[in-house]
């Protein structure tokens, strides 16, 4: 049987390490060879390369948590290395050869910081192209995983937090790392730009789904819960989905909910800020009204918020206080790093953030496991969650919408299982 197309190779045209590519002088050609030879090695490693993963449609989940709409789930469970992470990377990897490719190559070795995940797909993708790597984990990161990652040749550094210096302690090191001469491979577009195009066929891969199910050559998606914790994941897929209905493939932007945990939801805070200046009011836990207050704002105005913030955004956009907890350990990150398509998407979409409870994160979690057949880690149904959450607010509709959802990791070693359901 034919091996399946990489979905890198699939998309490359839409990448911006093609346009790149073509703007110094490298060919097309060369840019879907480069793409094949660094699947076909991330495969040898990993057991399997980089291929569109599986949307389908959630009867029995939506039965189960009382909706009568279209529930589509994204699973990313059997991706490279078990999670959504390795897309971001290997658009990271991919654009170091197209910038090799043009005479403008690094060298030096790969840095990253994570807390599990993300490390792991660098391990991997960094493996594929023979890069040496450094990665930095909070002290309480999973053996398990650590294990895996040294298995592979990465270079684990376990990061005591300072109290007196506030942020991820692991992300500090990178950055120090970096300064003395490692190369930025890291799922922050902050650090390293080039993480949110690899992400983008997440989104891209959403909307061809969809598309195929409809028989169509546009299609159309209603709402859209998502996990955010570093923000590369949710911000990738936003851009994909806005360049999606600039092609007119997608008629319009989903409403956007970003889900964050009660110990740790920074660009909630954020949010709840800058929508709070909007209004001339204090945002309180109740932010669908404040988003229904606010309304869909158009573009001229979400320009003008986009630039107020350039301005200053350290006012919204901070380290997390305290040591961040959640039964979503995934998306601990101390600080929302690529948040501004995020916070676009929500202004513009009038959608709003939602904080489920610890509890609606362990539901979240028990159902998905009775209720599907996706064997997804605690953090990878956190969009799950953020469903139960507005769904017990009863700030959504329950039938003739199409909700969408992306599972983004498997259970792992280490990782709770999920409660029996009562």
């Amino acid at each position: 049987m034919a091996q399946q197309r990489s979905t890198f190779e699939i998309h490359a045209d839409r990448l911006d390490s093609h346009r790149v590519a073509l703007d110094t002088g490298v060919s097309a050609e060369d840019v879907l060879s480069m793409i094949r030879q660094l699947d076909t090695a991330v495969s040898d490693i990993d057991g399997r390369g980089f291929v569109p993963t599986p949307v389908s449609i959630e009867s029995r989940l939506a039965s189960a948590i009382g909706i009568k709409s279209e529930l589509w789930v994204k699973d990313e469970t059997h991706n490279v290395s078990g999670s959504h992470k390795g897309r971001h990377l290997f658009g990271v990897a991919l654009r170091h050869l197209v910038d090799a490719a043009g005479g403008q190559g690094s060298e030096g070795r790969y840095a990253i910081a994570s807390c599990g995940n993300a490390a792991l797909a660098a391990s991997v993708v960094a493996k594929a192209t023979g890069r040496e790597l450094d990665v930095f984990v909070p002290t309480w990161a999973d053996s398990g995983v650590t294990d895996l990652i040294e298995a592979l040749g990465g270079s684990v550094i376990r990061c005591d937090r300072d109290p007196d210096v506030p942020g991820d302690p692991s992300h500090h090191a990178m950055v120090e790392a970096i300064r003395k001469g490692d190369v930025a491979f890291s799922c922050q577009g902050s650090d390293t730009p080039s993480t949110l195009d690899g992400g983008r066929t997440l989104g891209w891969e959403l909307v061809d789904s969809l598309i195929a199910h409809d028989n169509a050559d546009t299609t159309h998606l209603d709402r859209l819960v998502i996990q955010v914790g570093g923000g590369a994941l949710a911000s990738s897929t936003m851009l994909a989905l806005a360049s999606d209905v600039a092609a007119g493939r997608l008629t319009a932007m989903p409403v956007v909910h970003p889900v964050q945990p009660e110990g740790n939801h920074p660009f909630v805070r954020a949010w709840d800020l800058i929508v709070g200046e909007l209004l001339d009011a204090e945002v309180t836990a109740d932010r669908a009204s404040a988003a229904a207050t606010l309304g869909r704002l158009d573009s001229a105005a979400v320009r003008a918020v986009l630039a107020r913030i350039e301005s200053r955004p350290e006012t919204y956009m901070w380290p997390w206080d305290d040591e961040p907890t959640s039964y979503a350990s995934g998306i601990l990150d101390d600080v929302t790093y690529d948040w501004l398509p995020i916070l676009e998407a929500t202004l513009t979409t009038g959608g709003w953030p939602v904080v489920p409870t610890e509890e609606q994160f362990r539901l979240a979690h028990s159902v998905a496991h009775v209720h599907t057949s996706i064997d997804v880690c605690p953090t990878g149904a956190s969009g799950l969650a953020g469903l139960l959450a507005l769904l017990d607010s009863s700030s959504i509709p329950t039938v003739d919408e199409r909700v969408a959802l992306l599972f983004t990791g498997a259970m792992r070693s280490g990782d709770p299982q999920p409660e029996p359901l009562v």
